[in-house]
């Protein structure tokens, strides 16, 4: 994915789209209720700030992701949570590859630096799903949540590089 400028490109507007979709659900369910410092873990406007360094690029604001509206129940949060928060293993090699490519944390690649400054979360997005009592149901939506913001995710990637049939107008 970290080939070439092109594909880092494609990677970005991906990203972008699942996180924008994904944190705008917990941010209309009230994360920082349960996670006072959310805004210093949300990557979305360091993703766009990224993209807006490429100059060939549509502007994020012009490429109508979606945004979630509604507010979701505490497993679902805690599902979704466990896969942003998953994403950011890792993340020290995926900034050395783009790095070979010229990108840094004041120049495309804003949201790997935020990433790896926030390490610690993960550790506290699984203390917290340790402390949260939940019942045989909050579990399979907790699960169901997870599976599917990993399909976000799967579906953006799949959709910037050309692997999945768009949907027709």
């Amino acid at each position: 994915m970290f080939g070439s400028e092109a594909s880092y490109r494609n990677y970005l507007q991906a990203t972008l789209a699942s996180r924008l979709l994904l944190e705008s659900m917990l941010e209309t369910s009230h994360i920082e209720a349960l996670l006072p410092q959310w805004n210093e873990r949300r990557i979305e406007p360091d993703l766009a700030n990224d993209i807006n360094d490429f100059p060939d690029c549509l502007p994020p604001e012009t490429l109508k992701f979606k945004r979630a509206t509604e507010p979701v129940d505490l497993p679902t949060i805690i599902g979704t949570l466990y896969v942003l928060e998953a994403s950011a293993i890792r993340v020290q090699d995926r900034a050395e590859q783009v790095a070979k490519l010229g990108f840094t944390k004041e120049f495309g690649a804003r949201h790997l630096d935020r990433q790896m400054t926030n390490l610690r979360s993960w550790q506290q997005t699984l203390n917290l799903i340790d402390i949260t009592p939940f019942d045989d149901d909050d579990e399979e939506r907790c699960k169901f949540a997870a599976i599917a913001a990993f399909g976000a995710f799967e579906y953006n990637y799949q959709k910037v590089f050309n692997h999945v049939a768009r949907q027709p107008a």
